[in-house]
């Protein structure tokens, strides 16, 4: 009950002191103060939504295009990049007995 009851006041709180400047103005204008044309729905939805869409599908593209080729797919192994010295290392028990220092 008691972590509870931080948790609301801390984000009450948290929520109240960042929504102060917003309400700040009081609906008075400042001298020489000049809002501009709001921007329409359509606009905010390709502002907001698809131009980050946009943005996160080209670094999904360009993360993992390079694993589309064939060349890359030759290049590994299960899925983890082929050991150069693997050919020295053998498989199963002794394998499994190497040890890094």
């Amino acid at each position: 009950m008691r972590r509870s009851f931080s948790v609301i006041s801390t984000t009450f709180v948290l929520g109240a002191t960042t929504l102060a400047p917003a309400f700040a103005t009081g609906g008075k204008r400042d001298d020489g103060d000049e809002p501009g044309a709001g921007i329409g729905i359509s606009h905010s939805i390709v502002l907001f939504f698809l131009v980050p869409l946009a943005i996160s599908g080209v670094i999904a593209l360009a993360v993992l295009a390079p694993g589309w080729t064939s060349s890359a797919r030759k290049a590994t192994k299960n899925g983890f990049l082929d050991d150069p010295n693997s050919d020295q290392l053998s498989s199963g028990p002794e394998r499994a007995k190497l040890t890094y220092e």
